[in-house]
């Protein structure tokens, strides 16, 4: 088995989140073409000793860090994902009034919560497996903004995002869940999956070609679904 591709991590702006409640979301926002998305854990390694020997251990998961690297980060992802915020202006008379988003601004304040969807492939004995990733809450920070001059090859620099998982209660069984994986036999399946846990659909070939959308994303809207423990 090994690991050979991962496709279109998609997050959404949490709008309720409540402690033994599925979470709400706005729209789903595709981040850009996936490069890679390393996930690390943050592992409880506490071992009770007696008789000079490990009598327990928890080793139970605390939290956990994503490192996502994308092609590109579109703007919507930006405002709801790291809370860069719209500077908009407005001009002509009611009611004939435009309003127009002139650039965004990088402001002090806790980072948005959102829920982050990512689909990873694998192939096993010629045949290709896609596991859905769903992470239920995280804040983002930004990677950083490189810039360098063009000499007489391109150095591709990619954009990426250090995400924090939050963990979760979901209902009153008092467990805190951090994310959700499932295998699928197709990569629309994963993605229905994980448009589903945002409690949305797959957006038809129009919409994803919306000037709005930012390569292939919607704009964060109020609204959305939810996800629960299914």
């Amino acid at each position: 088995m090994a690991y050979i591709g991962m496709r279109k991590p998609i997050i959404a702006p949490i709008t309720s989140r409540v402690d033994g409640s599925a979470i709400s979301y706005g729209t789903p926002i595709v981040v850009g073409p996936a490069v890679s998305a390393n996930v690390t854990f943050d592992i409880a390694d506490n071992p009770d000793y007696g008789d000079d020997i490990i009598v327990d251990n928890d080793k139970g998961v605390n939290g956990y860090n994503v490192a996502l690297e994308t092609n590109d980060i579109c703007k919507e992802a930006r405002a709801a994902a790291l809370g860069w915020k719209p500077h908009t202006e407005t001009t002509g008379e009611a009611p004939n009034e435009t309003t127009t988003i002139t650039h965004y601004e990088v402001i002090d304040g806790p980072a948005p919560e959102v829920g982050m969807g990512y689909t990873r492939v694998k192939m096993f004995r010629g045949v290709k497996i896609y596991e859905g990733f769903f992470m239920h809450a995280m804040q983002f920070s930004s990677g950083g903004e490189n810039a360098s001059t063009k000499q007489k090859q391109i150095a591709w620099n990619h954009p990426s995002m250090n995400g924090t998982g939050i963990g979760c209660y979901l209902d009153s069984s008092g467990d805190v869940r951090f994310f959700d994986w499932m295998e699928f036999d197709t990569e629309g399946a994963a993605e229905d999956w994980i448009y589903g846990k945002f409690g949305a659909e797959v957006p038809t070939a129009e919409e994803s070609a919306t000037p709005a959308a930012g390569g292939g994303s919607t704009p964060p809207a109020e609204g959305g679904g939810s996800s629960g423990t299914t």
